[in-house]
């Protein structure tokens, strides 16, 4: 280290004395060379650290640029891997819900067909229903109104009866009221007594006549009384027939159909645009390790010449 220095001293002594100066001239620029010597020992000293810094600098601009790309380009791949994984999730989403909607509209449809096939039964048993009551209604009316025909058919078979036995009985009796009176006259009966005897006969014969024609008029009362019986007694059963009858059902509602199942819009992430990245990394401003030396000597020999000058003008002034 004490090289320059020493160095400095004896080429400032030798120029003193190739010079022709004094000993004392010569003393000074030994000086003044020891001097400059030592500046030049420090200056070069600081170069190489100056040297070494921007070394460590530009490795560390180096490095850290290295990883800010490695970091800028996995983030880019990451950006990149995330909008893939939104749009599969997206699309995963979209897909399990258009299997959903099917196989709630394949669910929906087939509860329609069955609640359709129910609707349909009970339509097309409510009309079997109300025809299988309008045929009894129809039958029990046919049935009410033979049975009033026979009971009337009856009533009035008994009143011709009674009407024709009453019509013989008065012919028994006039029959027998002609026989008396063919006796009495086979007699010999005559005169008064004959006639009492006949017009007592002829009294019997009206009082019987009336008798018969009393029964007759009473059975024909009674006749019209059982057909009015009659009558009513069909009235009554054809409402009672009309009460057990089945309204008519009409028609049932028919089975909705089903809606379709609505889908859910998805909103896809657009496509990736430089700027989503981000700015590309910047090296850092580098630092020569040879600039910075140039930078150190100059000013180091610039000092040392305006020393050197300073001194110079003293020395030689």
């Amino acid at each position: 280290m004490a090289i320059p220095i020493i160095a400095g001293a004896v080429l400032g002594g030798v120029g003193a004395s190739v010079l022709g100066y004094g000993a004392a001239t010569v003393a000074g620029a030994a000086i003044i060379g020891g001097s400059m010597g030592a500046q030049v020992h420090a200056g070069g000293m600081a170069a190489d650290a100056a040297r070494d810094q921007a070394n460590l600098q530009n490795e560390y601009i180096e490095r850290q640029y290295a990883y800010d790309v490695d970091l800028w380009n996995m983030t880019k791949e990451r950006i990149i891997d995330d909008r893939q994984f939104a749009l599969e999730e997206i699309k995963t989403k979209a897909q399990n819900e258009r299997t959903l909607a099917e196989y709630q509209d394949a669910t929906n449809l087939a509860n329609y067909g069955y609640q359709l096939q129910i609707r349909n039964r009970e339509q097309e048993s409510l009309d079997n229903q109300y025809l299988r009551s309008s045929n009894i209604y129809g039958l029990q009316t046919t049935i009410n109104a033979d049975t009033a025909r026979s009971a009337r058919e009856d009533e009035l078979r008994k009143l011709q009866e009674i009407n024709t036995d009453s019509a013989f009985q008065l012919q028994e009796r006039r029959i027998e009221q002609m026989q008396a009176e063919g006796t009495l006259r086979s007699r010999g009966v005559s005169g008064r007594s004959a006639t009492k005897v006949e017009q007592a006969s002829l009294a019997d014969l009206g009082r019987q006549m009336a008798m018969l024609n009393e029964s007759m008029e009473s059975a024909g009362r009674n006749t019209k009384a059982v057909l009015k019986d009659i009558q009513r007694d069909k009235v009554s059963a054809d409402l009672t027939a009309y009460a057990n009858r089945m309204l008519e059902p009409g028609e049932l509602p028919e089975t909705v159909a089903p809606f379709q199942t609505p889908l859910a819009e998805y909103l896809y992430p657009r496509e990736l645009e430089d700027h989503d990245f981000g700015p590309m990394p910047v090296r850092g401003a580098r630092t020569d390790a040879n600039a910075a030396a140039s930078r150190i000597w100059a000013s180091t020999i610039s000092g040392i010449a305006g020393q050197a000058g300073g001194l110079g003008s003293k020395l030689f002034g």
